[in-house]
C-alpha cells in the first residue's frame, strides 16, 4: 500500500485546523492448528487499520477504518468533522501531545520469523503427532507466526514507528483422563525449544492419568511461571495503573513506599531494554520509560499517561493506551525478578502442597484487593515430602493476589517467556496459604 506517511499527511491535510492524531497498524499473520494428532486449519491474514482521532475547542471524535485510498480517506475525516461538532466540550480533554525524543528500544523484528511458511508450521505440529501417535497420546494446540507495524503520528509532529515478529507455539496433550500442556512466546522462532514444549505436554498427561479429588482448603501451592503470570498481571494492572490509583480504587493507595508484598518479589515494567521487551514508545507517541513496580515487597510506582499523571501533579512515564482509555494506562511489559534454585527446588522444599501447571477462566472479583477466582488446568499434581505424588482433579480458587504475594516462600531462579495481557518474563513461585475454594469432578 502507500507509504504510511503519505497517508497521514494526506489526513492532516482534511483535518484542516482540527487536531489530529492517526493510529495506523498493519498486521501480518499465519496459524496452523491441529487437533487429534492431524492439522485441521491453516490460515494466513493480511490487514491495516487506521484510527483517528480529531480534537477542536474541547471536542473530540474518533473514527475507524481500513480503506487508504483518496476517497475513503475524504469520506472518513468529513464524518469525523461532522461528529466533532456535535460533541461535548470536555474541559479535562488535553491537547495532542507534542513530540519527544524516543528511545531506540530493542530490535524485535527478524524477518524468518515473519516468512515462515506452512510447511514449517506443519512440520512442527507432525513432531508432537508423531511422538503422541506411538504412545497412544493424542495432540492439539497452535502454531501462529506473524509481524506487525505500528505508527503513531499528529499534526503536531509527533511519528513514532514500531515493527516487531512473534511466533507461539501451543500444545496440550491427552492422555486418556491425563492432560498436559506447554506453551513459548518469542519474537524470534529460533528461540523456541519445540522439543523441550512438546516433551513437558506429554510427559505432564501421563502422569496426569486417573486423577484423584481432595478436599479444597488452604494449600502451599507450586506455581509454574504462567500460572504465576496469571496472577501477577491482575496485580499489576489493578495495582498500578494510574488512572486506577488516581481514583482510589488500587491496593496501592496510601502505601506506596511500605512494604506491603513479599520481599522476595520485585517487578518492573520495562518495555525499552528488560526482560519483556516492546515497542518504546506509547499510544500517544511519547517515550516509554523503566518503572520500578515492587522492589523487595516494596510498592515503589505506578504507571501515568500525562492525563492522570496531570491529575497525580507527576510525570507521564509513557503508558497511554489508544485514547480515549476508560482504565487509563497500565503496565504491558512486565518483568519479575528471579529468585535462585529451579523449579524442581520449589517442589523438593514443599512438604504438603499443590502444583499448578496453568490457570483458567481467570476473573477479578474484588478490584481493591485483588481478589480472583480461577480453576487450575492441564497438569495439577500432589506434592508430599517435596515429591511429586499423584494428580489431583482441578481445582476453583478464590484467593487475594495481593494476599498470595504477600506470602511468597521461595521464587525460581530462571524466568520464562509468557503471554499475559502483553509479554511477561515469569518465574514460578511458592506460596503458602493459597485457598482452593472447591473442587470439581474433572
Amino acid at each position: 500500500m502507500k507509504k504510511i506517511e503519505t497517508v497521514c499527511e494526506k489526513i492532516f491535510r482534511l483535518a484542516g485546523r482540527a487536531q489530529c492524531e492517526v493510529m495506523a497498524e498493519l498486521r501480518n499473520g499465519a496459524l496452523t492448528r491441529f487437533a487429534d494428532n492431524v492439522i485441521s486449519q491453516n490460515v494466513a491474514s493480511s490487514s491495516v487499520n487506521f484510527s483517528v482521532r480529531l480534537l477542536d475547542s474541547g471536542r473530540m471524535a474518533k473514527i475507524n477504518f481500513n480503506q487508504a485510498d483518496d476517497a475513503s480517506l475524504g469520506r472518513a475525516v468529513s464524518s469525523g468533522l461532522e461528529i466533532l461538532k456535535k460533541q461535548k466540550k470536555d474541559p479535562a480533554l488535553l491537547p495532542l501531545a507534542k513530540p519527544r525524543p524516543i528511545p531506540a528500544g530493542k530490535n524485535l523484528y527478524f524477518r524468518e520469523t515473519a516468512e515462515l511458511d506452512p510447511v514449517y508450521r506443519a512440520g512442527k505440529a507432525a513432531e508432537l503427532a508423531k511422538a503422541c501417535r506411538k504412545s497412544g497420546q493424542i495432540s492439539c494446540g497452535t502454531f501462529e507466526n506473524g509481524s506487525s507495524e505500528l505508527v503513531i503520528a499528529n499534526n503536531l509532529g509527533v511519528f513514532a514507528r514500531h515493527r516487531e515478529t512473534y511466533a507461539i507455539h501451543s500444545v496440550t496433550v491427552r492422555d486418556k483422563d491425563g492432560f498436559g500442556w506447554a506453551e513459548y512466546p518469542a519474537y524470534d522462532v529460533n528461540e523456541i525449544p519445540f522439543a523441550r514444549l512438546n516433551e513437558t505436554a506429554r510427559a505432564k498427561a501421563a502422569r496426569g492419568r486417573s486423577p484423584k479429588e481432595i478436599k479444597p482448603g488452604r494449600y502451599t501451592v507450586v506455581l509454574e511461571p504462567q500460572a504465576s503470570a496469571d496472577l501477577l498481571t491482575y496485580l499489576a494492572v489493578y495495582g498500578f495503573g494510574g488512572q486506577i490509583y488516581n481514583e482510589g480504587r488500587s491496593f496501592v493507595c496510601g502505601k506506596l513506599g511500605k512494604k506491603t508484598l513479599s520481599s522476595l518479589l520485585s517487578m518492573e515494567d520495562n518495555a525499552l531494554d528488560g526482560a519483556s521487551p516492546g515497542m518504546p514508545f506509547d499510544y500517544e507517541g511519547q517515550p516509554r520509560t523503566k518503572v520500578t513496580l515492587v522492589e523487595n515487597g516494596v510498592l515503589k510506582s505506578v504507571v501515568h499517561d500525562r492525563k492522570t499523571a496531570k491529575a497525580a501533579k507527576t510525570a507521564s512515564t509513557g503508558h497511554a493506551l489508544p485514547q480515549p482509555s476508560y482504565m487509563g494506562p497500565f503496565p504491558l511489559n512486565l518483568a519479575v525478578k528471579p529468585g535462585q534454585g529451579s523449579l524442581e527446588d520449589l517442589i523438593k522444599g514443599t512438604e504438603r502442597g499443590i502444583l499448578v501447571t496453568q490457570f483458567h477462566y481467570t476473573n477479578l472479583l474484588k478490584p481493591q484487593t485483588v481478589e480472583m477466582t480461577g480453576m487450575t488446568r492441564n497438569g495439577t499434581f500432589m506434592i508430599e515430602n517435596g515429591k511429586i505424588t499423584f494428580p489431583i482433579k482441578n481445582m476453583r480458587f478464590t484467593q487475594s493476589a495481593a494476599e498470595a504475594f504477600s506470602n511468597v516462600e521461595a521464587v525460581s531462579g530462571e524466568t520464562t517467556p509468557v503471554q499475559a495481557w502483553g509479554p511477561m518474563a515469569c518465574p514460578s513461585f511458592r506460596l503458602k496459604n493459597f485457598n482452593f475454594s472447591s473442587s470439581t469432578k474433572f
